[in-house]
């Protein structure tokens, strides 16, 4: 685990995503425009958790991202497509005059980076389906860990329709087995 002493820049959202998601981000306030710019340098920037009752609007947890492409749309936004590198904690948050939050990051040892060799067909199998009929995400996860559980279970995270605080909850204070138990269950509708 490394920690970055220098400040890296964070966004705080309302999107879930984990070390191997892909998502996309419109840009159109310059404060993140500029972040984009920083983090184009190849340090990335953090997506964490927008929680409104928290210092900064940011969750204490979140996502070091890397830039992987960007465009223009016709409306003449920016917008970025990201990809999770490592799950961080943050400390020594700040703001800059324009508002852009920065904080310190350090790597955690999260169950979605671990490679775990385990073919749950129950869940690969709904989930290979699901990506290969919706041509955004057919393109994002192209090549699809199937075999690998973490990764299975963090696709399934990112894309089921749960609350915020329940998507954080199998982020952040569950492993790998009660991740898969809990998608199982829901998956059964019990």
């Amino acid at each position: 685990m490394s920690t970055q002493t220098a400040l890296i820049p964070i966004f705080p959202l309302p999107v879930c995503i984990m070390v191997g998601g892909i998502t996309e981000l419109r840009i159109f306030e310059a404060r993140y425009v500029r972040l984009v710019s920083e983090a184009s340098s190849g340090h990335g920037f953090v997506i964490s958790h927008y929680e409104s009752n928290m210092p900064y609007t940011s969750s204490e947890y979140g996502t070091l991202v890397d830039i992987i492409d960007f465009k223009t749309l016709d409306n003449g936004l920016l917008c970025i497509t990201v990809k999770g590198r490592a799950m961080v904690s943050l400390s020594l948050i700040t703001q800059d005059d324009d508002g852009l939050h920065r904080a310190q990051v350090a790597e955690i040892d999260h169950w979605s980076q671990h490679i775990e060799k385990i073919y749950d067909e129950a869940l690969a199998q709904p989930l290979q389906n699901l990506i290969n009929h919706h041509d955004e995400l057919k393109r994002n996860f192209s090549q699809g860990d199937y075999k690998n559980l973490a990764w299975v279970c963090a696709r399934y995270v990112e894309l089921l329709p749960l609350s915020s605080s329940k998507k954080q909850q199998l982020m952040f204070s569950q492993n790998l087995q009660q991740c898969q138990q809990f998608i199982k269950t829901l998956m059964k509708g019990e």
